[in-house]
């Protein structure tokens, strides 16, 4: 079923992008910067471009374009909302998000593969996350569970 609608998808891109609009994020605002573009007689490089761009990103579905749109939804809205404050519990994510969670003020950067504590003391405090699967919550749960700071994470973590 995923690799019959991968191919779809990719065949209709390979067509026309107007054919995935419903389907395919880039080609929906695609599709609508063409559309303001073209009525408002605009050159790409126009102000106004950049302020419907922004718009239909905003995350206020009252504000955003794309909240407007009729797109094909692949994830329940209520999933949605549980994954701004769960993260996946099978993939590094889960270190991260955890960590975000517990301590926030003391998180000065996270990315893809690594996360950068500040402490108050220097120097600040990489850890990193270059292996998807060492982050797992069956890989870390009980090692989060067992640090009340993060001073103590970062100890058990370099010992």
């Amino acid at each position: 079923m995923v690799l019959e609608r991968w191919e779809s998808v990719l065949h209709g891109l390979e067509m026309d992008p107007a054919l995935v609009v419903g389907q395919v994020d880039w080609a929906a605002k695609l599709q609508l910067l063409e559309a303001y573009r073209e009525r408002h007689g605009l050159d790409w490089d126009d102000s106004r471009l950049a302020a419907v761009d922004l718009q239909y990103h905003d995350l206020r579905p009252e504000r955003s374009l794309f909240a407007r749109l009729d797109t094909e939804r692949l994830v329940e809205p209520a999933d949605i909302l549980a994954a701004v404050t769960e993260p996946p519990r099978r993939t590094r994510a889960y270190f991260r998000g955890e960590c975000l969670k517990r301590w926030a003020p003391a998180v000065a950067s996270a990315n893809w593969d690594s996360m950068v504590f500040d402490l108050g003391t220097d120097p600040l405090r990489r850890v990193p996350m270059m292996d998807p699967l060492r982050g797992t919550a069956e890989h870390v749960e009980e090692l989060l569970r067992e640090c009340a700071t993060p001073s103590e994470l970062l100890a058990r973590l370099s010992g």
